[in-house]
């Protein structure tokens, strides 16, 4: 493959991946505290040089969503940095900034898609009281601490795996911390800071990019097939 045509691969290739990001952006529009995610394209000298595909990577757009009061004493907002820590099944650790949470049959304190919320003791118990939930976390059953919330931020959060549903997963490389900024904020909800019309725009763009390389591409193959044929006349 010649190197033109090899260029304007790895440039459908990258406006492929945009739009997958962009779909799953809209898709993701109105889950609570969804972060956007935008296509990054990461090249080495190596690839600058050689036949290597040029990779595109995921970056989320650390920007926080609007908080909206809902005065629902279980839905918890972040205000600053930071991720509310579940036990996953395994009892991995898997982080959200959704704070749509409920109590489960058992008495604890859950995310909405099941998995138990984390404080400093394990998984947080408050049976059947309507707990109070301070600044720094911690969680009262009237005057009683019961627990504080497991908040964990992280360097580097291009690092986290989106595992759908508002849960991600450190791949190792996220430098994580439970030092940071983050005030908990009862009674409210992040949303998503996906701009839907923003993303509408972005894939026309996207899409209007492709289709120019795929013009390019045709009219790069006509023009071989010309000097081809031209040269297999030549006497």
């Amino acid at each position: 493959m010649s190197d033109t045509i090899s260029t304007l691969a790895a440039a459908m290739r990258a406006d492929a991946d945009a739009v997958r990001m962009i779909g799953q952006n809209v898709a993701n529009a109105d889950v609570t505290a969804y972060r956007r995610q935008v296509p990054v394209q990461s090249t080495t000298f190596a690839e600058l040089i050689g036949d290597s595909a040029v990779s595109t990577e995921a970056a989320i757009d650390r920007r926080a969503g609007t908080l909206k009061t809902t005065g629902e004493p279980l839905n918890l907002a972040l205000e600053g940095d930071g991720f509310f820590v579940l036990q996953a099944s395994g009892g991995r650790s898997v982080y959200t900034r959704r704070g749509d949470f409920r109590v489960s049959a058992e008495g604890l304190l859950t995310a909405a898609s099941g998995e138990p919320v984390l404080g400093a003791s394990g998984p947080i118990q408050i049976g059947s009281a309507i707990p109070s939930i301070e600044p720094d976390g911690t969680v009262r059953s009237g005057a009683d601490a019961i627990d504080q919330l497991q908040i964990m931020h992280f360097g580097d959060e291009s690092k986290l795996q989106y595992l759908g549903n508002g849960l991600y997963a450190d791949t190792g490389d996220a430098a994580a911390s439970d030092a940071g900024y983050a005030i908990v904020r009862q009674g409210f909800l992040e949303t998503s800071n996906v701009a839907p019309v923003t993303e509408m725009v972005q894939l026309m763009e996207t899409m209007r990019h492709f289709e120019a390389a795929q013009r390019m591409v045709r009219g790069y193959d006509e023009l071989l097939q010309k000097a081809i044929s031209e040269l297999g006349k030549a006497r």
